[in-house]
């Protein structure tokens, strides 16, 4: 399964049981997004999030316009990888 988003939904979206995020222009992905982040099988966020098989997890794409940009790339796995340890309860030290 698979579901696009925009980069504004990330900080509220649900990526629990994501395998693979990947950015897209304009709504669509013809099996060339750009990839983001992708969840290992041997990730620590596998056992965190469920017992059922990676291959049933879903994809998100992300809309964005310059999904090939090296900066884009990085801020939106900056803000997956935000989101996904504020929903595993993990939060950064205070600087």
């Amino acid at each position: 399964m698979q579901r696009v988003i925009t980069e504004h939904q990330i900080p509220t979206g649900d990526f629990r049981q994501i395998k693979y995020v990947g950015a897209i222009e304009n709504n669509v992905d013809n099996g060339d997004s750009m990839p983001v982040w992708r969840l290992e099988p041997d990730s620590p966020y596998v056992q965190q999030f469920s017992a059922r098989p990676i291959d049933s997890w879903t994809e998100v794409m992300i809309d964005v316009k310059d999904p090939g940009s090296p900066e884009t790339l990085a801020r939106l796995k900056r803000a997956v990888e935000a989101r996904l340890m504020q929903q595993l309860g993990i939060y950064p030290p205070d600087e």
